[in-house]
């Protein structure tokens, strides 16, 4: 009895194998043979559009590698110029508030002057009513010292 090759069994010949067996067998074998080189080519052309398609994907990856790099570099930029606009605007809010407690300060010691003109103001206003009520009495005065130096005509006599 002829034995198999391990593999794809094919039908090893024995010396002892009549012609026509051999001939039988050798058929046998090339159509296995042909059946598994359709096979690899079949696996092997799997394997090249899974290839292919792999290569399209890292080709992707790649892309989209360099788009995020690309990104990152931005961000990095806008961050930088981000961090020294906080900067400045961290160094504007304190001399504001440098500023605004310089005015607070302004304001306050206007207020104090403020109070000390309307006290003031408030005596003037004082002295000026005093004033004038003087000025009424000097008025009325001086209408009686006119009255005595001028005094007011007699009537004529027999007249009415």
């Amino acid at each position: 009895m002829a034995s198999t090759t391990p593999n794809i069994k094919l039908v090893k010949p024995e010396i002892t194998d009549k012609i026509d067996v051999s001939i039988a067998n050798f058929a046998q074998n090339a159509t296995k043979i042909d059946t598994s080189i359709k096979n690899l080519q079949d696996n092997v052309s799997t394997v090249q559009g899974n290839l292919d398609e792999t290569k399209q994907d890292v080709s992707d990856l790649q892309t989209s590698l360099d788009t995020a790099n690309k990104n990152v570099k931005t961000n990095k930029e806008t961050i930088a110029s981000n961090t020294k606009k906080i900067s400045t605007n961290e160094s504007n809010i304190t001399k504001n508030k440098n500023d605004i407690t310089s005015i607070n300060e302004t304001i306050t010691t206007i207020q104090g002057e403020m109070d000390g003109l309307k006290g003031i103001s408030q005596e003037n206003q004082t002295a000026i009513e005093m004033m004038e009520t003087q000025l009424v009495d000097f008025g009325e005065r001086l209408t009686a010292l006119e009255e005595q130096l001028n005094p007011p005509e007699p009537p004529p006599e027999g007249g009415a």
